[in-house]
C-alpha cells in the first residue's frame, strides 16, 4: 500500500496504518443501532394497529428525510434517488415491506418474540452476501453469530408464552427483509440509499392508508408517534443505511441485535413487563459477545489485518 492510499483509507500511527472504512462504519452502526432500541418501547405507547402506525410514521419519517436531503444534500433527494437505479427502487421495496411486517409482528406477538427472532438477521445478511455479492464472512464473525444465537436462545428459553404463527410469520419475514437489505447496502456501499430508504417509508405510509383503522388518539399517542416517526426513526435508519456501507453486511446486522436486548429491557423499565432471569443472562451473553468481538475487530485494524476476512 503507498503512503497516498494510506493516508487515504485511514490514518497513521507508530508507522502502523490504520484503516478508517471499517471504525467509521462501525461505530455509525452502533449508533443507528442504540437509536433504534426504544423503538418497540413507542410502538407500545402508541397503541394503534399496525396500519395506522405505517401510515403515520411512514409520513412523518419519510417526509424528514426527503426535506433534510433536499435541504443539506446536494442536487437534492429525487436527483439522487434517480441516480440509485433499480437497485434503489428495489431497496426502496424492501423498507416498505419491513415497516409493515414490523409493526404487523407486534400485533400478535410480544416484544421479547419479536426481538428474539429478529436474531436470524445476521446469518441471513450473511447468505445473502455471499451469494448476491461473494462477499467472505471471516470464521471470527461466524462464532460471534453462533454465541450471540446461544445467548438468544436463553432469552427464548424464559419467555411465559408460546410463539403465535401469524406474528412468528411476520418477524420472520421482516428478519429476511432485513438481511437482504444489510447486504445491498454493503454490496452497494457506492451509492447511497437513503433516499430510497425515505421513499420506502413514504410508500409504506400510502399503504398502511388504505387499510388503517385511524382510531381517536390522546396527546400522549400523538407524541410517542411523533417522536417515533419524525425524530428517533429518521436518525437511526440514517446511520443504520451509512454504517453498513463500510461494514461486513454480517457484522453491521450482528450490531443491529442490540436491539433484541436492549428493546424488551426499556419496555421492562418503562411499563413494568419483566424479562426475567433468562432474558437478563441470555442479554447480557450477547452484550459481551458483541464487546469481545468488536475489540477483536479494531485489534486486527492495528495489525494491519483486513477486518472483512
Amino acid at each position: 500500500m503507498s503512503r497516498g492510499r494510506s493516508r487515504a483509507n485511514g490514518y497513521q500511527c507508530g508507522g502502523l496504518v490504520m484503516p478508517s472504512d471499517y471504525r467509521k462504519g462501525f461505530w455509525l452502526t452502533l449508533g443507528g443501532a442504540l437509536a433504534f432500541t426504544p423503538d418497540a418501547l413507542l410502538i407500545r405507547l402508541t397503541a394503534v394497529d399496525p396500519f395506522t402506525m405505517a401510515f403515520g410514521r411512514g409520513l412523518f419519517a419519510g417526509t424528514v428525510i426527503l426535506i433534510a436531503y433536499t435541504l443539506f444534500v446536494s442536487g437534492g433527494f429525487v436527483k439522487a434517488l434517480r441516480s440509485l437505479g433499480l437497485w434503489g427502487l428495489f431497496f426502496a421495496g424492501l423498507q416498505t415491506c419491513a415497516s409493515l411486517t414490523f409493526y404487523a409482528s407486534f400485533a400478535y406477538t410480544s416484544v421479547a418474540n419479536v426481538m428474539v427472532i429478529f436474531a436470524c438477521t445476521p446469518l441471513i445478511a450473511a447468505v445473502f452476501s455471499r451469494v448476491l455479492f461473494g462477499e467472505t464472512v471471516s470464521r471470527s464473525t461466524w462464532i460471534a453469530i453462533a454465541c450471540v444465537a446461544g445467548g438468544l436462545l436463553i432469552v427464548a428459553s424464559g419467555s411465559s408464552g408460546s410463539l403465535q404463527w401469524i406474528g412468528d410469520s411476520l418477524a420472520l419475514a421482516n428478519a429476511i427483509i432485513l438481511g437482504l437489505s444489510f447486504a445491498i447496502v454493503r454490496g452497494r456501499r457506492r451509492f447511497n440509499m437513503i433516499p430510497a430508504v425515505g421513499l420506502g417509508l413514504l410508500a409504506a405510509g400510502v399503504v398502511g392508508a388504505f387499510f388503517a383503522e385511524f382510531p381517536p388518539m390522546q396527546a400522549a399517542q400523538w407524541s410517542w408517534l411523533v417522536l417515533g416517526g419524525a425524530v428517533l426513526l429518521p436518525i437511526a435508519i440514517a446511520l443504520i443505511t451509512i454504517g453498513p456501507r463500510y461494514l461486513p453486511a454480517p457484522e453491521a446486522a450482528m450490531l443491529g441485535l442490540l436491539e433484541s436486548v436492549l428493546g424488551p429491557f426499556w419496555v421492562w423499565l418503562v411499563i413494568g413487563e419483566n424479562p426475567g432471569l433468562h432474558s437478563i443472562v441470555g442479554g447480557a451473553i450477547v452484550i459481551l459477545v458483541l464487546l469481545i468481538h468488536a475489540l477483536s475487530r479494531f485489534r486486527e485494524e492495528h495489525m494491519g489485518i483486513n477486518p472483512g476476512n
